[in-house]
Parts: structure tokens; sequence; C-alpha cells
């Protein structure tokens, strides 16, 4: 009798500790998830100033993206790899950065090179 109640007793203690352990995973995961869904609320994380062939040009980062403004004009790039440096790519002009130097392409064809002059968070 004695060895039955000893069995039921760790029977018992089991089942409780895999209930734990299923709801604890389960909570887990919605952790998982709420981070996720913070980080694609993230709206600017800096910008930079560049001076481009005597013309002020901003740059606005965020995440995979970047807004260029330049003569008026609004910009919308997307991250690119690069051998070297961050590169970044739109419909009608690209932008590489170099340390404190850019280089800034329309259509492929005409190039300005660029200046570093300040970086904003």
């Amino acid at each position: 009798m004695r060895i039955q109640k000893c069995f039921l007793r760790n029977v018992f203690s089991g089942f409780a500790v895999l209930s734990l352990v299923a709801c604890s995973s389960v909570n887990q995961d919605a952790a998982l998830d709420d981070k996720v869904y913070e980080v694609d609320n993230v709206e600017q994380t800096n910008s930079a100033v560049y001076r481009c062939d005597n013309t002020p040009v901003n740059i606005y980062f965020h995440a995979e993206q970047a807004q260029l403004s330049w003569h008026d004009k609004t910009y919308v790039l997307t991250h690119a790899v690069s051998a070297s440096g961050v590169f970044y790519l739109g419909e009608e002009l690209s932008f590489w950065i170099h340390g404190d130097d850019a280089e800034l392409e329309f259509n492929g064809m005409e190039k300005s090179h660029c200046h570093l002059l300040r970086v904003e968070s």
C-alpha cells in the first residue's frame, strides 16, 4: 500500500511539473512576439547632413530604409549589399557612404561627391 501511495504521489507531481513547463513555454513565445512588434514600431534612428557639391543633403535613416532630401525633393532609398561602406538604392538615385565621405549618383550617370557635416540622433 505504501508503494502505491508513493507511486501515485510521484505521478501527480510529474503531471504538475509538466503542466507548469507547458504554460511557461507559451508565455515565452508571447513575450518574443511582443518584442518583434516593438522593433517594427521604431521610427527614426538618426539623421545626417552631408554637403554634396556645395549643396546640403539631409538623410534620415529608418532601419533598412533611408529618406534623402536634396534640391527640394525627397527620395526613399533601401539598404543594399555593399562590399565596403553602406549603400542605399532608390529608383532615381543611389547613395554610398564610406566613413565621412559619400557619393550621390543619379540614374547611374551624374555623380556628386559628398562629405559628412554632422550626425543627429
